[in-house]
């Protein structure tokens, strides 16, 4: 925490703030601890420090950093930072209506960091939904019922996109849920691998190659998952 004021500090040496605007910062909402993976969209260079605008789940918004290599494209990790609203910074000429002043900003996340964001069946919660089940594909609780036979098989599967994570280890991360399954046994959802993009709510189709007991690293493994799937999204009422 203490690197994270002095941070703070020197913003408001570096971008020339009023004494309204430090009082501001000194009022400041306590440090937020919350795990993020984001895509760099652009940058600002501002003396020892960065202005970033980054990307996560479709959303967009602004941090600020000290300064490190990275590029418009790559992927930052974070999850110490202070909010603050309607931020001027005299030193760019720019203000913002909500920044992140980031503490701990990399470009690889820790262990705990990849179990918390590729959360399996069991941290996600079963929703309530109904849909058609394909005629030349599988449910998801067949799927785990016959994961033996159709391990390394080509598979479809039609579900609701429930969680997406954009461009982790170069890479998509889908969750989907078709309403067969049961939390008794946790074979309600399904984690995906993709290079293509969805959104959380999407009805998609799903045509990959199904892994059993796929271990990851840092201790995480999915017990079922479908790697470098190909996404058809479609219209439909999800019930």
């Amino acid at each position: 925490m203490k690197s994270l004021y002095i941070l703070l500090a020197a913003f408001i040496f570096l971008t020339a703030c009023s004494d309204d605007e430090s009082q501001n910062l000194q009022e400041t909402e306590a440090v937020k601890s919350k795990p993020h993976i984001a895509k760099v969209v652009d940058k600002i260079p501002a003396n020892n420090y960065l202005y970033l605008q980054v990307s996560e789940n479709k959303e967009s918004f602004w941090i600020a950093v000290s300064s490190m290599e990275i590029e418009v494209g790559e992927t930052i990790y974070f999850s110490k930072y202070m909010v603050m609203k309607d931020f001027k910074s005299d030193n760019i000429d720019r203000s913002f209506d909500e920044l992140l002043f980031v503490e701990d900003a990399r470009k690889s996340s820790t262990p705990d960091e990849m179990k918390k964001i590729h959360s399996g069946a069991m941290s996600i919660e079963k929703e309530n939904i109904n849909i058609k089940s394909l005629k030349d594909g599988k449910t998801i609780k067949q799927i785990y019922h016959e994961k033996s036979s159709l391990n390394g098989e080509t598979i479809k599967v039609k579900g609701k996109v429930v969680k997406f994570n954009q461009q982790i280890m170069k890479r998509n991360w889908i969750h989907i849920q078709d309403g067969t399954g049961t939390t008794d046994e946790n074979n309600y959802d399904l984690a995906i691998t993709s290079r293509n993009d969805v959104k959380v709510g999407d009805v998609i189709i799903v045509t990959g190659k199904l892994s059993v007991d796929k271990n990851f690293g840092s201790g995480y493994f999915f017990p079922v998952i479908i790697e470098e799937a190909e996404i058809e999204k479609i219209e439909e009422t999800v019930l």
